[in-house]
């Protein structure tokens, strides 16, 4: 989850607000101290479906459908992953496809 909020741009305060998710908890997910619910999947997933795989099962990350979502900020992390602006540690190069 972080290395998804860090792609976008975001803080935990404005990730959160954005998707419905207190930032305390989220803070808690990253840093492994809960796991997420499955209301939280779902809420992640109804706006940002092109991460699902990688977020639940650490499947692909398919860059054509990040770079053709609605959602602009699927869109944003495509162009960062580009540029190679991808946050170090969460071996994201591995599941691009």
């Amino acid at each position: 989850m972080k290395a998804v909020r860090e792609l976008m741009g975001l803080t935990r305060n404005e990730f959160g607000e954005l998707v419905g998710i207190d930032w305390v908890r989220l803070r808690n997910v990253e840093q492994l101290n809960a796991k997420m619910g499955e209301d939280e999947f779902a809420k992640i997933g109804q706006m940002f479906p092109e991460l699902m795989p990688w977020l639940t099962y650490e499947g692909d990350i398919v860059m054509e459908d990040l770079k053709s979502s609605q959602e602009k900020l699927c869109r944003l992390i495509a162009a960062k992953i580009e540029a190679g602006q991808i946050p170090p540690g969460f071996y994201l190069e591995e599941k691009l496809k």
